[in-house]
């Protein structure tokens, strides 16, 4: 900033020299100085929604990570079918459960006798297979038998597990599916379950069985006690 100029010689100064003075330094003081900040008054309903869109964005990526297979970049869902020691498909000659509301004509021996005596509410059937590592194939019978009380489904329970009293029949032995080398699943694995007033019944098979038979029919049984996990899927 240029400063006052000094007055000409021999004349008298218009202003006060200290006057000057002063000014002069006011000025100096002034022009040293930065120029004042420009504050800007932010909106708090701004500052609100950024706010929140903020936290929109963080819970959106949590819980997009927290999913089954999040972050990944494919999931496939597990099944009940294939959620144990062994994997089951339903039989492509059955594609559907079966359901009757008359037992007793598909069952044999005295438990065709207890059905006959006490019917049933509803009997539900299905087929499924297992391929094994060894390239044999293993069908599996779940039958679910709806009785009209839990203490009748414990009778039917005993009964079916003692020997030689009979049971539902499977589908293979009704004749209702074709396995060639197979007539009935009763020959290899059974397992069976008491659910209130059901019973779930299951009998596992394969066309080839292995060279020991205790070996085979353990193996049966397996496959039999890990397929009573089906019978809530079939309705």
């Amino acid at each position: 900033m240029p400063r006052f100029p000094p007055n000409p010689s021999g004349t008298a100064p218009l202003y006060p020299v200290d006057e000057l003075h002063k000014l002069q330094a006011i000025m100096d003081r002034r022009s040293a100085q930065p120029p004042p900040h420009t504050h800007v008054r932010r909106s708090p309903w701004l500052v609100r929604g950024l706010v929140l869109v903020a936290v929109a964005i963080v819970s959106g990526l949590v819980w997009w990570l927290v999913q089954p297979g999040g972050g990944s970049e494919s999931a496939s869902p597990t099944t009940s079918a294939s959620a144990g020691k062994f994997s089951f498909q339903a039989d492509t000659q059955v594609p559907e459960p079966l359901k009757d509301s008359d037992c007793a004509p598909h069952a044999y021996g005295e438990t065709k006798n207890f059905l006959t005596k006490t019917p049933c509410q509803q009997l539900t059937r299905a087929l499924y297979t297992t391929a094994m590592p060894d390239g044999r194939t293993v069908y599996t019978s779940v039958s679910v038998v709806r009785m009209k009380s839990a203490e009748e489904a414990v009778q039917l329970k005993a009964l079916t597990e003692r020997n030689g009293t009979g049971n539902v029949n499977d589908l293979v032995k009704e004749k209702i599916v074709a396995i060639p080398g197979l007539d009935t699943l009763a020959n290899g694995g059974y397992a069976a379950e008491q659910r209130d007033r059901e019973v779930v019944i299951v009998e596992s098979d394969s066309v080839k069985k292995a060279a020991d038979k205790a070996m085979h029919s353990a193996e049966m049984k397996r496959i039999s006690a890990d397929a009573l996990r089906l019978a809530s899927s079939l309705g």
